[in-house]
């Protein structure tokens, strides 16, 4: 049995605490990269959202602060910063994504990171080729895809406590409810154990 906890916010731009939700490809475009990093070395990055939006990102979600002896599991990690950000609380990683990001690589680098990096499409992950996992984030994904529903089925599949779906979601009914604004849809996936 599996156990979702579904979670609807319309006010995103309160709740996120980004400076706005819609369409934020130009400003990618512009900046080069998603996420924000502050390296060892000093040096700075300036992606998207800011290290403190995506603190507060992360927060909403309560992942606990000490991960040690944990898995996780990062599908669509772009730029890496929630997966390095997982490392950085004790937990052995693993970041998947379906294209060579050289900017993950980078980071990687930067922060001499112990991260595995892999490039798999998010349908041919299976717990027989990577395992089971602790934790899945699965943030900023499911909209993308074209089979959302069997996507969510690999993410429960190789989940054994807790996994972390956030996404978009529009629909009709959704869209005058809300005056047309976005929504995020967070699934905070449990299995149930068996008795």
């Amino acid at each position: 049995a599996i156990l979702i906890e579904v979670r609807f916010w319309h006010r995103a731009t309160e709740i996120l605490g980004f400076s706005r939700v819609p369409n934020r490809a130009p400003e990618l475009l512009e900046k080069g990269w998603w996420h924000s990093f502050q390296f060892p070395s000093g040096e700075r990055v300036d992606g998207v959202p800011s290290t403190q939006e995506l603190n507060r990102q992360l927060a909403r979600f309560h992942v606990p602060n000490d991960l040690s002896g944990k898995r996780v599991l990062d599908i669509g990690a772009w730029d890496g910063w929630f997966s390095f950000e997982m490392e950085r609380r004790g937990a052995d990683v693993l970041a998947v994504d379906c294209w060579d990001n050289p900017r993950f690589r980078y980071a990687h680098s930067q922060f001499k990171s112990r991260v595995q990096y892999r490039v798999e499409d998010l349908y041919d992950l299976t717990p027989r080729k990577i395992g089971h996992f602790d934790i899945v984030l699965f943030f900023g994904v499911l909209y993308h895809l074209k089979h959302p529903l069997l996507a969510l089925e690999k993410v429960c599949a190789l989940t054994r406590d807790l996994a972390y779906v956030e996404s978009h979601v529009i629909d009709r009914g959704l869209r005058s409810a809300l005056r047309a604004r976005r929504a995020i849809i967070v699934a905070v996936h449990r299995p149930v154990k068996q008795m």
